[in-house]
């Protein structure tokens, strides 16, 4: 009986652990052979990841010599999981001797109960290796890139600056943003399942990092450093409350210098957000009326019109009524008979709007646009304004600014149009687009170089030639100030009100002059302004004086030879 009962437990039990054993087999062929496909995926993903690894660096900028102008430093950021860090107390003392901060600051911040925390942005590249060679769990560095500039505030109003974010504004590195830009790299790979850290001895799929384009300007850093010197010592001569210098060589438009003071320290560029206005370079971004520069467009087009040859006479009577406005001479005196190298040379506004009546308000604004006061030059750098040119039809012109605008009132024009447009004259008629990078070196080493490119021919070379002699016999006659020893200089003074609402400043004025040389082969073409100077108010006397100094360090620098004409 007892093995009757114990057989039938066994059997019981056996009967039993075969299902069971079935469930299991059926669970498993269900798992292994149905599902498995699924739980494969499953465990892949959940395996692998993609980590964004480190960017590389943005590309540097240099000048036409290879000095760097904008480069990169490394920087580490300290980012710790306090519950994860195994002895508190005892990482205090040594994070509080590398990072150089108080040990009280970083205990309060390590168990302040916060599950991550930044200790530190801006760790340098020691600082931040020596804490990776602590190996204390829970402290993390994370490598990036900070924007560095070792000419400051020389270069910042054309270079512009790099935000905290990556962004790139204003000047070379707005315009080329997207080519100075690294390209962003990831690895997707298996990971450690906490820290998810790339296992070791696995491969993964590897992005390869691409560093940003490497550019290389045509501006030369010894000319910046003259013109910066030059123009803060005539500031402060002349008694200027700001001022611009801009080296170009009219025969490409490429610009060899380009200084406004005041400037600003782009490393420091968030101290300035309250007077965002500094960051706009005003060779480029700001409008003001050039006054008598003016003068060399209106002549120009009256020569290349046809309207009259540099011989044509005219009785200057010291004042001339056009569209109701009368006109009259700067020094308010009558001139008699001149030709058109006296109206230059002297200066006259009664002669530029003799001028501008003559040829008539459709020819003379047909030769503004041609020259390009309608639009912005195209200059590679970010925030270029347009100027302000009325024309006839428009509801805002009134017949008497074909008078006014004649010798450079009442309309407004950018630095860098006024040097291109003179830059045409020195050019034999050709408009070139100004420029700054010369070329683009790209990650795999190729090179794009920069063409120069003809915005158009407002004059003939004629007429061009007719102009330049005209514009040195006005700097050989009249205006001393800016010849240069052993050189021929062809060049226009300029002082132009400053306008307010309702009218013009009493007191204060816009001195400027634009000159090139050698007048009998131009290579270098220099624009000079002057913001309100208390010294004297005359272009004539001011901004004539920093252009013949500066002149004179940057023509050996180019290795210009002297002029065989004087």
């Amino acid at each position: 009986m007892v093995a009757e009962t114990t057989r039938r437990r066994l059997n019981l039990l056996v009967l039993v652990l075969g299902a069971l054993a079935l469930i299991l087999v059926a669970r498993l062929f269900l798992v292994q052979a149905v599902e498995g496909a699924d739980y494969q995926q499953r465990g892949v993903e959940e395996r692998t990841h993609d980590l964004r690894l480190p960017d590389p660096p943005r590309g540097c900028i240099r000048d036409r010599n290879g000095v760097l102008l904008a480069g990169n430093d490394v920087r580490y950021a300290i980012e710790v999981s306090p519950s994860y860090i195994p002895n508190v107390a005892g990482a205090v003392p040594q994070l509080a001797d590398i990072l150089a901060l108080p040990p009280d600051v970083i205990s309060a911040t390590l168990t302040g109960g916060r599950s991550w925390v930044t200790l530190e942005q801006d760790a340098t590249r020691e600082q931040g290796q020596a804490i990776e060679d602590l190996f204390i769990s829970g402290i993390d560095t994370r490598l990036w890139w900070a924007r560095i500039y070792p000419q400051g505030e020389l270069t910042a109003h054309f270079l512009g600056f790099v935000s905290q974010s990556g962004d790139g504004f204003y000047g070379v590195e707005g315009f080329y943003d997207a080519d100075l830009r690294p390209q962003a790299s990831q690895w997707h790979g298996e990971t450690d399942p906490l820290v998810q850290d790339p296992l070791p001895f696995l491969e993964g799929d590897v992005e390869t990092p691409l560093a940003g384009v490497d550019l290389e300007l045509t501006l030369d850093l010894g000319i910046q450093m003259a013109a910066q010197q030059e123009l803060a010592r005539g500031l402060e001569e002349f008694g200027a409350q700001k001022g611009l210098v801009i080296v170009m060589d009219p025969r490409s438009g490429a610009i060899l210098a380009m200084v406004s003071i005041p400037s600003y320290d782009p490393h420091q560029y968030i101290d300035y957000l309250n007077q965002d206005a500094l960051f706009v370079n005003p060779a480029i971004g700001f409008q003001y009326e050039p006054g008598s520069v003016f003068k060399v467009v209106t002549m120009a087009a009256a020569l290349d019109s046809g309207t009259v040859t540099p011989e044509t006479t005219y009785y200057d009577e010291g004042a001339i009524e056009i569209g109701g406005l009368v006109t009259r001479n700067w020094d308010r005196q009558a001139y008699g008979v001149q030709d058109m190298r006296g109206l230059m040379a002297n200066s006259l506004n009664v002669g530029a709007a003799w001028l501008s009546q003559r040829m008539g308000a459709e020819t003379f604004y047909r030769y503004v646009r041609t020259f390009g006061f309608d639009n912005p030059t195209g200059i590679d750098l970010q925030g270029e304004a347009s100027g302000s040119v009325h024309e006839v039809g428009q509801s805002d012109w009134h017949d008497s600014e074909l008078g006014t605008n004649s010798y450079g009132q009442g309309l407004a024009v950018t630095p860098i149009q006024m040097i291109a447009a003179v830059g045409a004259v020195a050019n034999g008629g050709q408009l070139m687009t100004p420029y700054l990078v010369e070329r683009q070196v790209l990650p795999d080493g190729s090179v794009l170089t920069h063409q120069p490119v003809v915005r158009g021919h407002p004059i003939s070379a004629q007429t061009a030639q007719a102009l330049t002699e005209i514009l040195a016999y006005v700097v050989d006659e009249n205006v001393p100030l800016a010849q240069v020893p052993g050189y021929h200089v062809a060049g226009k003074t300029g002082t132009a009100q400053i306008p307010l609402p309702g009218g013009y400043d009493p007191d204060g004025t816009i001195a400027s002059f634009v000159g090139f040389a050698p007048a009998e082969n131009p290579e270098v073409i220099i624009l000079v302004r002057l913001d309100r100077p208390s010294a004297s108010p005359w272009g004539s006397q001011t901004a004539t004086v920093i252009f013949r100094r500066l002149a004179e360090r940057v023509f050996p620098m180019l290795d210009i030879p002297p002029s065989d004409v004087q």
